[in-house]
């Protein structure tokens, strides 16, 4: 499954440098024979500083709907902390009393990363990337990618009222960054009626 994402990696994002990532610490993976991250350079000289990161793993049992998901995570710099969020994710979701779907509002307890002031994570379709992301299906499995997007608390809030694609459409409007740490709340968020 991990050469499966490596080579799906690959496809999409032709010409970066790809590299896999364990995080072995803490006993994070409990639900999962066999997990990784698999992290992709942004393009050299390209527009975008963004690092890309995969979950490679989480899909090894497939979903009532009959394909499994993946994780994606966006940072501005090669963060290992990443890896570990994404185990953290992908062991939840194995739990079969937990399973993540789109839309979900997933609440970390903590900064997403160190300093950071989103401490949730929305469960999106990945609409920023290419296309071509979102399946990997061959011979043997059906895997979706569903990207994880960092969001404070209020526009956690929000999305649960008012449901994920509200909140969605509100960032992209705003061009919000949400690969930053810090980002400051958009307006309408800080009076949430909930």
């Amino acid at each position: 499954l991990i050469d499966a994402i490596r080579a799906h990696a690959s496809r999409v994002f032709p010409g970066r440098a790809l590299e896999t990532l364990r995080w072995d610490e803490g006993g994070v993976v409990r639900n999962l024979a066999d997990f990784a991250v698999v992290r992709v350079a942004p393009a050299a000289g390209g527009a975008s500083d963004l690092w890309i990161h995969l979950s490679a793993g989480a899909s090894a049992a497939p979903m009532e709907d009959g394909y499994g998901l993946e994780f994606v995570l966006l940072t501005r710099a090669p963060e290992k902390l990443a890896a570990k969020l994404l185990a953290m994710v992908a062991n939840l979701h194995a739990d079969d009393r937990y399973p993540l779907s789109l839309g979900q509002a997933l609440e970390i307890g903590h900064g997403w990363l160190p300093g950071a002031s989103a401490d949730h994570l929305l469960v999106a379709l990945p609409t920023l990337f290419d296309p071509e992301l979102e399946w990997l299906s061959d011979a043997s499995r059906n895997v979706r990618f569903i990207w994880l997007v960092p969001v404070t608390r209020a526009e956690a809030e929000f999305a649960r009222k008012h449901g994920h694609e509200a909140l969605q459409e509100k960032l992209g409007a705003a061009r919000a960054d949400v690969a930053a740490l810090v980002r400051f709340a958009l307006d309408g968020f800080g009076d949430l009626d909930v």
